[in-house]
């Protein structure tokens, strides 16, 4: 029972990731929005789409109501429209994201943002798919291993929803990258690093900057998808990785909070083990994965996923 708990909560973990980005972006995105309005009009289920509706930063080639214009990608949205609402779902498509860090809790993120029907993405990741990921990843299969992760979910990503502009970026975030990664003006970022100097780094850039940044916590030894929330850093409890966190940003950069995060309120339940290799005898983990990604152990935990769909 514990066991079948465990694996739904990974399953769950990006997806509430993904999915609490998605409502971040319909609740706050501040657009200028100027109606222009479009000759054509598609049925979607009794729902006539009247407008073209286009947006001012010229984030993306296609506006958001031009793409939803397309009759295949209409069908596709569908659902989401009817759910959103066509205003919403136009916000939504011509929107903007960067995501940073690509592994569980990441491309589980990335993969519900790209369903839901955003119109770019910025797929950016150090570190290469190994056989170690294929048990969280969203989209990872045996042929990728090897491949780096960002280029992993580009190429599956081209087969789900080939009208999203995504780009991929091998790079590790820091200062001398900051401005590749952050300018462009995004809506979102989503922050799903899992080094605290790096997460660091990262949420005081976009403070900065001024851009909208939603952080992945803790999901190491989690196995409650039940008590996972999404509220302000300064309300998280009961995750070291949080609590580092805000001591770093509010002695480092003078950051008190005013940024949500994603964490769970159940405590570890277990310690990381050793990492064992074949022979049984304690090993290196980075001597079995690309990347010198030292991280393997505390992702076996079925809660990322869960993280990634918020």
């Amino acid at each position: 029972m514990e066991e079948k708990l465990k694996s739904l909560a990974l399953v769950g973990g990006g997806a509430l990731l993904g999915a609490a980005s998605t409502l971040f972006l319909l609740k706050l995105l501040p657009r200028r929005i100027s109606n222009q309005c479009d000759k054509k009009a598609i049925e979607l289920n009794d729902t006539t789409v009247k407008c073209a509706i286009g947006l001012g930063n010229g984030n993306i080639g296609m506006t958001g109501l031009s793409l939803l214009a397309d009759e295949i990608v209409s069908e596709q949205l569908t659902r989401n429209i009817q759910f959103f609402g066509l205003d919403s779902q136009q916000k939504v498509t011509s929107s903007y994201v960067v995501v940073i860090g690509l592994g569980g809790v990441g491309s589980h993120a990335a993969s519900m943002l790209l369903r839901s029907g955003v119109g770019k993405l910025l797929l950016v990741d150090f570190d290469q798919v190994s056989l170690s990921s294929l048990n969280r990843h969203a989209v990872a299969t045996r042929a990728d291993v090897g491949i780096p992760k960002a280029e992993c979910l580009k190429k599956h990503f081209s087969s789900i929803f080939p009208e999203c502009q995504v780009d991929a970026k091998v790079l590790l975030y820091d200062v001398s990258s900051e401005e590749e990664i952050l300018s462009g003006n995004p809506d979102f970022v989503l922050d799903c690093i899992d080094n605290i100097d790096t997460k660091v780094a990262l949420l005081a850039a976009c403070v900065r900057r001024g851009l909208k940044v939603l952080s992945a916590t803790g999901a190491g030894a989690r196995a409650d998808p039940t008590r996972i929330r999404v509220a302000d850093l300064r309300e998280s409890t009961n995750d070291p990785l949080s609590r580092s966190v805000r001591h770093r940003l509010r002695k480092d950069h003078g950051i008190e909070g005013g940024i949500p995060v994603v964490f769970s309120l159940e405590k570890p339940k277990a310690k990381l083990l050793p990492f064992r290799g074949p022979s049984g005898e304690e090993d290196n983990p980075s001597d079995y994965q690309w990347g010198n990604s030292s991280n393997i152990l505390k992702q076996n935990l079925r809660i990322e996923s869960t993280f990634g769909w918020s």
